[in-house]
Formats: structure tokens, C-alpha cells, sequence
């Protein structure tokens, strides 16, 4: 199914809901436009640049290594 008939089946149904489940769509849709990075502190954006900067630098722990680290508190 393509974008164009899944947002056509989409609009059907959304012509069906109840005021509730309207005003929460509502919400949902500002929300996803809103830039989520501006509303972080400046120490939040700092450790993602501090993230950021170590991947570039290849200092970076495996998923599967830090899965093995925690299987011994599961």
C-alpha cells in the first residue's frame, strides 16, 4: 500500500473517532513537530555531544558486550 492510499484509509477512519481520541492525535501531531533538542537542558545537550564525539572517535562498547555485563543482574 502506498503513502497516498494509507493516508486516504487513514483520514477515513480518523472521520470516525470520538472527541478523546481527537484531542490525543491532536497532541501527538504538535508534538512530532515540536524539535525535542531544544527542549533539553544544556547539560543534556553536552553528554549528547560528549556521545556524539566519542563514536566519531571509535570509544564505543558493543551492544552484545554491555548485554553480557548485565546478564549477571538479570
Amino acid at each position: 500500500m502506498n503513502l497516498a492510499t494509507r493516508k486516504y484509509n487513514f483520514i477515513q477512519e480518523l472521520s470516525k473517532v470520538d472527541e478523546s481520541l481527537l484531542e490525543k492525535l491532536e497532541l501527538l501531531v504538535k508534538a512530532s513537530k515540536k524539535d525535542w533538542y531544544n527542549e533539553l537542558s544544556a547539560e543534556e545537550k553536552e553528554e549528547i555531544e560528549i556521545g556524539i564525539s566519542q563514536a566519531d572517535s571509535n570509544e564505543l562498547v558493543s551492544h552484545s558486550v554491555i548485554m553480557d555485563k548485565f546478564t549477571k543482574w538479570h
